[in-house]
């Protein structure tokens, strides 16, 4: 398929149970689009019949499309390929469930995130949630692979096609469950049609509980399950705070949105005050070194890895961190960084915009070219020198340690490719890495060897 209407494909995004999304192009001006075009699941196919499928396809549209919010998906076009309808998205090249590390074993443990980054993760995700229920919409599936990320780490809510519009009346099927499990709300289990608000109220608390701790909650929340005894970070009140988001009746938890987002924000203002306290007192925090600090030289040239062995070839574990974080002796120059461990110079800010990973090379050339803190031989990094920079995810006292690198320059391109069209880049507060097109935007860290 090399065209839907009058976009350009790409190439395939994912499928789901009414649509397949694709990456497409828009005509003239070449912007990358996501397309969601109707291709039933022929399982859901068979429980609910094409003629409620498409029922459901054009009430998202009509959803998305009736909604203007800085954390809701906006649909930009509709029409039709043949008899199969579709409508166009603005494309976001990630989403939580990336961040996070989640994969099809959902029970499997996935990356933490630091309480700041989380926190306002959730509050965006109420914020939306607080326009979807004013206007009588109750999601139904809110999950970390539903909830995009722009470029601005802003967070956009997508996927309505489970949702359900107040007195809208919907075909059932006894075979047929909404939401996803571990996210969705008991009573949306046992009746998804009087599932209400508060249903989604639920699936933000599992998703913040899962950002917070790495794991799945499971109930009553008591003993090893507390989150006070997961993370440094979370005390008493934040095992409160759980307990009414994860109540399994819905009359115990938040009243609405923005009740839940409000207790939140007075949570992340205590957790500032304990932390500066706590930053007097113990000063900065240590990240623990690899095991013999000193690894010698980091590999310089680029590789194409991919498949079941890529972990591996760039010396990762499973939630694609380094293995260990080596020990760092890092020196301030005039507009750089020297890791005198490794013998690496480093861009101390790097590139002021995002770039894509083509735009990358070139400004890595202009450095050359301009001969850039005295120097012409500046490069992308590898992933394996990025690696050491990297340090764990900070938990508490570890917010105390100063930055040595601009903090807004977080999510860094290397010159490692995954494929013909994707490439590695590192999450520099996650102290991980991840893939992603060459068409999304990182930003830039050239390295020379000194």
């Amino acid at each position: 398929m090399k065209r839907i209407g009058k976009y350009e494909v790409l190439g395939l995004l994912g499928r789901g149970g009414m649509g397949s999304v694709y990456k497409v192009a828009m005509p003239v001006t070449g912007k990358i689009m996501a397309l969601k075009l109707l291709a039933p699941n022929p399982f859901l196919k068979t429980l609910i019949g094409r003629a409620e499928i498409e029922r459901r396809f054009l009430a998202e549209a009509h959803t998305l499309g009736a909604l203007s919010h800085p954390h809701v998906a906006s649909v930009w076009d509709f029409g039709r390929a043949g008899r199969r309808p579709f409508f166009l998205m603005e494309y976001y090249c990630r989403d939580l469930g990336q961040v996070i590390g989640e994969t099809a074993e959902a029970e499997a443990a996935t990356r933490r995130l630091p309480l700041p980054r989380a926190a306002g993760y959730a509050v965006q995700t109420l914020d939306g949630l607080d326009r979807l229920h004013h206007a009588g919409i109750v999601h139904r599936d809110i999950k970390p692979f539903n909830l995009l990320l722009t470029d601005e780490d802003q967070i956009k809510i997508t996927d309505f096609g489970l949702s359900r519009v107040r007195g809208e009346g919907v075909a059932s099927s006894p075979g047929l469950k909404v939401g996803s499990p571990y996210y969705a709300a008991p009573e949306q289990e046992d009746d998804p049609d009087r599932a209400g608000p508060r249903a989604d109220l639920y699936s933000v608390g599992v998703t913040l509980y899962r950002m917070l701790t790495g794991l799945l909650p499971e109930w009553p929340l008591e003993g090893d399950r507390l989150p006070s005894r997961l993370s440094r970070d979370l005390d008493e009140a934040w095992d409160d705070f759980f307990r009414r988001a994860l109540f399994p009746k819905a009359e115990g938890r938040h009243r609405d949105a923005r009740h839940m987002a409000a207790e939140i924000t007075v949570l992340l203002a205590d957790w500032k005050k304990r932390l500066e306290n706590a930053c007097r007192l113990e000063g900065e925090g240590e990240p623990p070194p690899c095991p013999v600090p000193g690894l010698g030289q980091a590999r310089t040239n680029p590789l194409k890895v991919s498949g079941k062995n890529a972990r591996e070839a760039l010396g990762l574990d499973q939630l694609w961190r380094p293995r260990c974080y080596t020990v760092q002796r890092l020196s301030p120059r005039v507009g750089t960084v020297l890791d005198e461990t490794s013998g690496l110079e480093w861009q101390l800010s790097g590139s002021r915009y995002r770039l894509t990973w083509w735009e990358a090379h070139e400004y890595v050339a202009h450095l050359n070219a301009t001969g850039f803190a005295g120097a012409r031989d500046w490069r992308l990094p590898t992933v394996e020198e990025l690696a050491r920079i990297m340090t764990p995810p900070a938990e508490f006292t570890g917010h105390c340690q100063s930055p040595v690198f601009d903090e807004e320059q977080r999510l860094l391109w290397s010159a490692d490719r995954r494929a013909f069209t994707q490439s590695w880049f590192a999450d520099m507060e996650l102290g991980a890495f991840a893939w992603a097109d060459m068409t999304c935007r990182r930003h830039v860290r050239a390295v020379r060897t000194s």
